[in-house]
């Protein structure tokens, strides 16, 4: 029942002005963050930072909102930067995503980093393990069931379709085969991007925390 009560809870989010203005503004921030902040470090390899959008908005309004946020996203995406066809399979993915970061981080708070030094940071970070444990716990589904299971398979689903025969072999190899050539892509991903939510996460709360102390905005 807790599982399905998350997404009640985060449901009521929306009637709340508040939470409307803010996803607004993060989901901006994660289109501007998809279109001009990506390092490119090998041809295979590419460092996005958009998910701290989408990881913030689960964290603050969880699931449900961040399961709609991102496929406001995601069309939004295709509209203003078009790059082959529109798959709903693929907005499938990132609603995954959302609904995971919901899961995991909707309610808890970050810890603050302390950037004295390394052994401080890291240990600052780890002083409330279970706060850790769900970021960690958060992006390793997500790389797990977004990026080594849904998209290989919805992408050799699109393959057999485009050739109009389907062939389980065939189908099954081909799935076997894009999951081996991203194993390596999100073994290497993964920790920097954890790394990135400790380091935006708490940053992100206490500004929130801090500018809607008092103020409440409902309808």
């Amino acid at each position: 029942m807790a599982f399905f009560d998350k997404f009640k809870k985060s449901a009521r989010e929306l009637k709340s002005l508040r939470c409307i203005a803010v996803t607004a503004i993060l989901i901006a921030l994660d289109l501007v963050l998809k279109f001009f902040l990506n390092v490119q470090i090998t041809e295979d390899l590419k460092i996005s930072f958009a998910f701290v959008a989408i990881a913030a908005i689960g964290m603050l309004y969880g699931p449900t909102v961040c399961a709609l946020s991102c496929v406001v996203t995601d069309v939004l995406g295709f509209l203003l930067k078009p790059t082959g066809s529109f798959s709903p399979l693929f907005t499938l993915v990132e609603v995954a995503g959302g609904v995971l970061y919901g899961l995991f981080l909707y309610g808890f708070s970050p810890v603050k980093p302390d950037f004295s030094s390394a052994k401080s940071f890291f240990g600052s970070i780890f002083s409330n393990r279970t706060a850790a444990l769900r970021i960690i716990l958060a992006k390793i589904s997500v790389a797990v069931v977004c990026n080594l299971v849904m998209t290989p398979l919805f992408i050799t689903i699109q393959k057999q379709a485009e050739s109009g025969v389907f062939d389980g072999g065939v189908f099954w190899a081909g799935f076997l085969s894009r999951i081996s050539t991203r194993v390596v892509k999100n073994l290497i991903e993964t920790p920097v991007h954890i790394l990135i939510l400790f380091l935006t996460l708490f940053p992100i709360w206490a500004a929130y925390k801090a500018i809607f102390r008092e103020k409440k905005y409902t309808v």
